[in-house]
């Protein structure tokens, strides 16, 4: 469970991890930059753009309980998130771009576990996560939907990409619960056990 910031801080840590490790392993120089739709009109000559594209609610988590602090006091159920992310290299000719788009690709199957503590580092606030939280990031296909709705958004300016998805990421309410909101909610009457 996060604040909610934890959306940029997740999107800076994908690329801080990944501009870390290219450095490490590619002596050409490249941004990493997170995009938005307008970005994809005057790209950057070479790098790595994340553009956030599509927010869904998780629907595994669809009744999340009330969320409780560790003083007992409860709280609205926080809200779990997927991120669906287009991952896109950048590159003057076709080739560079291919060898940079298969680096990427490795680099996050290599990297499908986000702990909080990682994340929190690139982060505005060292506690958007709580310790033992941990984001898990999966490579997923574009549905023909989705690819049309890109191509709409972004045009010709949609270069060969691939797609991610990060689950479940849980933002906190910070309403508290009276014992009224709590019976209404099904939380029970009374005072925190």
């Amino acid at each position: 469970m996060a604040t909610h910031r934890a959306i940029a801080a997740l999107s800076r840590a994908i690329l801080g991890l990944m501009k870390e490790r290219y450095a490490e392993a590619e002596s050409a120089s490249a941004e990493f930059k997170l995009y938005q739709a307008k970005d994809f009109g005057s790209p950057m000559s070479e790098g790595f753009s994340l553009f956030l594209y599509h927010v869904t609610l998780n629907t595994t988590l669809r009744n999340p309980p009330l969320r409780r602090s560790p003083d007992g006091r409860r709280f609205r159920p926080s809200l779990p998130l997927d991120l669906h992310y287009l991952l896109t290299p950048w590159a003057a000719d076709a080739e560079r771009q291919q060898r940079m788009l298969g680096w990427a690709a490795r680099f996050m199957e290599d990297n499908t576990s986000l702990p909080a503590f990682v994340i929190n580092r690139y982060a505005d606030a060292d506690d958007v996560f709580p310790p033992g939280d941990t984001i898990e990031l999966a490579c997923e296909s574009l549905a023909l939907s989705d690819f049309l709705g890109l191509w709409d958004k972004l045009g010709p300016g949609l270069e060969t990409s691939i797609a991610y998805v990060a689950r479940a990421i849980q933002i906190d309410s910070e309403v508290e619960l009276s014992d009224a909101d709590r019976a209404r909610a099904g939380g029970g009457p009374g005072p925190a056990p």
